[in-house]
């Protein structure tokens, strides 16, 4: 079997993220409808000209990130929950500092478990009482801060999450690599930084920062909460959704 030509490779970077971008293409542009079925791995690996495990990687990053779901019976189809309007970029923001060659570090500064609705913590998602796994993290560029992130994550959905160290991997790169989505939410606003958030970005106080509040969701079923926060002149946010590096 020849290759379709509806699925291009672009030749940049390893293959199962070539494959990616090319199935992605094909939903984006309409060939393949909400809840219709894809081409089956052992198709794809065909098409492709690859190994079953290539292509499997390539899926299973799809339906992780919420464009196409897996069952065993009716095979590979494309999300329900799928929107194709993308607002900003949900993605690691050690990605955006690896691609700048720059030196990325996080240091945890607290974890915990706290209750919804207690402490003046109230995440209108989930019910009052609803336990929730408390973050807050501080992201560096060759040793400055560029994000504040606090974070809560509906424990009671994913206990797993309480044996996580977060040790090898940030809390927003483990969740985006181990729990899928179908559903975000985003609100920006800008702030002044107060005494408190300047010492922590390190940063003068009052000076401009941008705000980001994302909720996500996996058919209707609340992920996460995160609050970010960047300094103003030392991060920025692309919200262009390209199919040449596969990123939202």
């Amino acid at each position: 079997m020849q290759k379709p030509p509806s699925f291009v490779l672009d030749g940049q970077g390893p293959l199962f993220k070539q494959i990616g971008r090319a199935v992605t293409e094909q939903i984006l542009k309409g060939r393949y409808k909400q809840g219709e079925r894809l081409p089956s791995e052992a198709e794809l690996t065909t098409i492709f000209d690859t190994s079953r495990q290539t292509v499997n990687k390539a899926i299973s990053e799809l339906a992780k990130h919420g464009l196409v779901e897996r069952n065993r019976r009716a095979g590979t189809v494309v999300s329900w929950q799928f929107q194709e309007r993308f607002i900003l970029p949900l993605r690691d923001v050690s990605d955006e500092l690896e691609q700048n060659n720059q030196i990325y570090e996080y240091r945890i500064i607290e974890r915990k478990v706290i209750t919804n609705g207690k402490g003046g913590i109230t995440w209108g998602a989930l019910p009052a009482g609803a336990n929730l796994l408390y973050l807050e993290t501080i992201h560096l560029a060759d040793g400055l801060p560029v994000q504040l992130e606090t974070r809560y994550i509906n424990f009671d959905a994913f206990p797993e999450v309480e044996h996580e160290t977060f040790a090898e991997r940030s809390p927003s790169k483990w969740l985006l690599e181990n729990i899928p989505w179908s559903e975000v939410d985003h609100t920006v606003r800008a702030t002044n930084a107060s005494a408190e958030l300047a010492n922590k970005l390190g940063v003068k106080v009052g000076a401009a920062c941008l705000v980001v509040d994302r909720q996500t969701f996996h058919r209707g079923k609340p992920i996460t909460f995160v609050h970010l926060i960047y300094p103003g002149d030392r991060f920025s946010i692309k919200g262009k959704f390209s199919l040449a590096n596969g990123e939202e």
